[in-house]
């Protein structure tokens, strides 16, 4: 009928993301992380500041260099770290091919067998295969590791891409305070409005553009992203707000 899409076609037509999952995680952390993080701080140190909008905006400048450069570095460590465990494992796993042959043929044969495959039929796949040693351990990887190598990214990449992606998110936040500084403008508060303003805007827009690859409805995509940034703002808020509050008590002025 008119109208109907061919059921080949729109299975066809589907697109797949997971290729893509480290490079997306890394830039939903560096672009969560920038807006909420740098975002608390500046709530906090207005919470705690009592308007003082230079100790806010040194906050925020601390918060975002630091936590970019460390976020940065912590994704590059993590993701080499990784990246060697894996290779560990694969390394291993090329020795056994070499030196037990006949043992990695039963195993792989074994694979064969729990997808359903006859006996027959997977000792013949499984010795074909083993003409190859690479092939046998691009095989080995997938059965027993479970390990895609071609999904990994550098650690270089993910590292420059969490520092930018924290850097842009974190700016976010920070720009209302800057542009009021710059500006000699009195209430610390009003740059704190812009600021939830902008964050809890970007977390809506980066929440329905996630969709793409998490397969959620729009609306809860920019739904959660806008009540955890909501929550952990006013939560910092209200930490700075206490802890002022506290020490002015502990310490009168």
């Amino acid at each position: 009928m008119k109208g109907e899409r061919d059921p080949l076609q729109a299975e066809a037509d589907e697109v797949h993301y997971t290729s893509e999952a480290d490079k997306f995680r890394t830039i939903v952390f560096g672009i969560q992380d920038g807006l909420i993080t740098v975002g608390s701080i500046v709530l906090g140190a207005i919470g705690f500041s009592s308007g003082d909008f230079k100790l806010v905006l040194i906050s925020a400048l601390i918060a975002l260099f630091g936590a970019a450069i460390s976020m940065g570095m912590g994704e590059y460590i993590s993701t080499r770290v990784r990246m060697q465990i894996f290779n560990n494992e694969i390394e291993k796993e090329r020795r056994e091919i070499r030196e037990f042959p006949n043992k990695e043929l039963n195993e792989l044969k074994d694979f064969y067998m729990g997808k359903g495959l006859s006996e027959e039929d997977a000792e013949r796949i499984a010795s074909v295969l083993f003409k190859n040693e690479d092939v046998v351990l691009n095989e080995m990887m997938i059965h027993e590791l479970k390990v895609f190598p071609e999904e990994f990214e550098s650690p270089v990449k993910l590292g420059l891409i969490m520092f930018v992606y924290m850097l842009i998110g974190g700016l976010v936040p920070t720009a209302p305070v800057l542009v009021g500084y710059l500006l000699g403008l009195q209430n610390v508060i009003l740059a704190g409005y812009a600021a939830v303003a902008l964050t809890l805007a970007t977390l809506a827009i980066f929440g329905v553009l996630s969709t793409k690859y998490t397969g959620l409805r729009p609306w809860r995509g920019a739904f959660e992203q806008v009540v955890t940034g909501a929550l952990a703002l006013l939560i910092s808020y209200l930490v700075g707000y206490a802890l002022s509050a506290l020490i002015g008590a502990v310490v009168p002025g």
